[in-house]
């Protein structure tokens, strides 16, 4: 819900509008994960985060009633991923910002990518403004823009090495991942912008979540409004590039996020600076405001098409590969978005970890109209009806009891089949003399 196309109102994204107006636009699309490192692996490798096992932002770590289950902490050299399956097909490769899969050895320069530019150690910049560091977060500094000028805002740096290994590689086919930062943490947005939204701010409204979760209903954060803009407008930068290189009609471009946007925080904090409305929650959750994201496939078509045809980051891999004429991937959970007819299949995750959302550890299917949520704690389960209510605001699993507990079985059969990792109860956890 933070662009134009799918909905908003306050945002401004003339530029993603124009490249869902001229490509496929998917409307129930999701990351395979609530948090960014487990769909950003998916994203790399076409597999489930659960047979990855790598469930939880990589640095994540809680425990209550249950002790987390482990993860691993870097997506493992021996997986091949979109970067190498193109670099072996003759393509140039880069690598432009956020990557957080990995440090060491794990970088994407072993991962498929000859060219990798401005990728930190955390999944956040240290600042947003050069020299892009934070003293008392040493990881999440960004290396290799040393020079860059005090005012220099880092969403628009990245688009300048984007637009630059555009303009080099425009000779020879490449894959480029332009991977902002933005619009994660920390808010920071350059103040021309921020000043265009502050008029508009409204009076902002919560409501209340499981856990003690507190949600944001109302799109009127002027600084994380900027930051969007400044993505948006590097969106049109890279547009504007491939039409300069004259290479726009040999070109696929793939735009989409790797969770929900963050409505939902703990402890009654009320800085999450978004609303998914009208999806429920955000980021760290199950609902369809932690999971649903944007999809944009453009360069197939020159007339705008929109799909309902449900879809995960698994299935990047074998869409792209596919429509850029790469052999099939092997050994991928994903499966083609633009197969016919349209892949009908159960769609699956799994969050054994506790968040700072407030979600606790709990898993989640979706098969068509369906969609079943566990949750671990209790071995309970919720059931929701997409087609009638998606905004998840009626749990219908006692009026339809067998259906809930025929999608609870398949989950735990597809955990079983994938070698999911589950979370283990806590010898040390004392429950508080109330829970809220």
């Amino acid at each position: 819900m933070d662009s134009g196309v799918y909905g908003s109102t306050f945002y401004q994204t003339p530029n993603i509008d124009r490249l869902a107006a001229s490509g496929t636009r998917f409307t129930q699309f999701y990351a395979s994960s609530s948090v960014c490192s487990p769909t950003r692996a998916s994203i790399m490798t076409g597999k489930h985060p659960a047979r990855l096992q790598i469930t939880n932002w990589i640095g994540g770590s809680a425990n209550g009633q249950l002790l987390q289950a482990e993860y691993r902490h870097a997506l493992p050299l021996e997986e091949t991923t979109i970067g190498e399956m193109f670099r072996q097909a003759g393509y140039s490769t880069a690598y432009i910002g956020k990557w957080h899969l990995g440090t060491g050895i794990f970088r994407p320069e072993n991962q498929g990518f000859n060219n990798v530019f401005a990728s930190n150690d955390a999944g956040q910049p240290g600042s947003y403004f050069a020299p892009y560091i934070n003293a008392n977060f040493p990881a999440s500094n960004v290396p290799g823009l040393e020079s860059d000028t005090d005012s220099t805002y880092l969403t628009d740096r990245l688009t300048d090495l984007a637009v630059d290994f555009i303009e080099t590689s425009r000779e020879d086919p490449f894959l480029l991942v332009l991977s902002h930062y933005g619009v994660h943490t920390p808010l920071q947005a350059k103040n021309q912008d921020t000043e265009r939204f502050r008029a508009t701010e409204t009076s902002t409204m919560f409501e209340r979540e499981h856990f003690g979760g507190s949600t944001r209903l109302t799109q009127d954060h002027a600084v994380y409004a900027a930051m969007i803009a400044s993505v948006d407008e590097s969106v049109g930068l890279v547009l504007q590039a491939l039409e300069a290189a004259e290479i726009q009609d040999n070109t696929i471009v793939v735009f989409t996020s790797d969770n929900g946007g963050l409505s939902t925080l703990s402890q009654g904090r009320t800085w999450a600076p978004t609303s998914n409305q009208p999806l429920r929650a955000g980021k760290g959750w199950l609902y369809e405001g932690g999971i649903r994201i944007p999809l944009i496939v453009s360069g197939i078509q020159s007339d705008p098409v929109i799909t309902d045809v449900p879809g995960t980051t698994n299935d990047l891999v074998p869409t792209i590969t596919s429509l850029a004429g790469l052999p099939d991937p092997v050994g991928v959970d994903g499966l083609n978005l633009f197969a016919k007819p349209a892949p009908e299949r159960a769609l699956y995750w799994h969050f054994p970890h506790y968040h700072g959302s407030a979600n606790r550890p709990s898993g989640a299917m979706r098969q068509g109209r369906y969609k079943a949520i566990e949750w671990f704690e209790t071995n309970s389960v919720e059931l929701y009806d997409l087609e009638s209510d998606p905004s998840e605001t009626t749990d219908i699993s006692t009026f339809e009891p067998a259906k809930a507990q025929e999608l609870l079985h398949q989950m735990q059969s597809w955990r079983d089949s994938v070698g999911a990792r589950m979370p283990s109860p806590n010898p040390d956890y004392s429950a508080p003399p109330s829970d809220s």
